[in-house]
């Protein structure tokens, strides 16, 4: 394996680095260790420990660049440093056949790592690498790994396929459907704090929530599924993949599935 720099980084891959960048839980594991345990334990209880993070990277580069295959990689009991433990990262295979792999919470590896750089800190966030072969299960930090676990995120996830086929950009209600958990009068009979549980949740991913109506539970077909425009109004600010959707030139508005035709936003 080896590291390889931004610079040498396909253009959307790099694009979706430097964007990913700018969110707090990141800017957080850049200064590590130079944080208190406190701040770190902060950081974990706020969805900033390697899964959440991996995940919310993974599916935001999708959002970017829908036409990667985008894996989000599990590494079980490393042989060469115990201590490493498990870990995620993302994995991005690309058309001619090189893998990619983006690490943002390296850093809690730095007392492993050799050889050891004055206060452990050179590590970039986030670490970043290139598989000798398909399917490696070398860490460049913590070692071969006994068992290696990759998951493919897909746009067809349990939160619904909310993207447009022609564009590939997400959609959102055009209004809020009639049942709209954010309507007053708890209309879908949330138990209570289950709707900000809910938004915490969908916010710690860059995510977002999706609306119940156009879920294919309710019987809709994939592909007809779209943000809830009641989340969407009050916090698309505070989402990643809400905040990159604008950035692209989304998001694409689509009535509730009793009306009509879907219109760009």
């Amino acid at each position: 394996m080896k590291r390889i720099g931004r610079h040498h980084l396909p253009h959307n891959v790099r694009a979706a680095i430097d964007d990913f960048e700018f969110e707090s839980i990141i800017r957080i594991w850049m200064a590590y260790p130079g944080i208190t345990p406190d701040e770190l334990q902060r950081t974990f209880e706020a969805g900033g420990e390697s899964k959440s993070v991996s995940e919310a990277f993974a599916k935001n580069l999708i959002a970017r660049s829908a036409d990667l295959d985008v894996f989000l990689v599990y590494g079980d009991a490393s042989n060469r440093y115990s201590a490493g433990g498990d870990h995620w990262w993302v994995r991005i295979a690309l058309p001619d056949r090189r893998e990619l792999n983006v690490d943002w919470t390296a850093r809690q590896f730095h007392n492993l790592e050799q050889p050891h750089a004055p206060q452990h800190q050179d590590l970039p966030c986030p670490l970043i690498w290139e598989s000798d072969r398909p399917g490696e299960r070398v860490h460049p930090v913590t070692g071969t790994y006994a068992v290696l676990l990759t998951h493919e995120i897909e746009v067809d996830d349990p939160r619904g396929d909310v993207r447009d086929a022609s564009t590939g950009l997400p959609r959102v209600l055009s209004r809020k459907c009639d049942t709209c958990i954010f309507r007053p009068g708890n209309l879908m009979h949330l138990a209570p704090g289950q709707r900000d549980q809910m938004v915490r949740e969908a916010v710690a991913v860059g995510s977002w929530i999706v609306c119940h109506e156009t879920l294919s539970a309710t019987g809709q077909p994939i592909g007809v599924q779209a943000i809830c425009r009641g989340f969407w109004d009050i916090h698309s600010v505070e989402a990643l993949g809400c905040r990159l959707t604008l950035t692209l030139g989304g998001p694409i508005e689509t009535p509730p599935p009793t009306d009509s035709k879907p219109t760009r936003g």
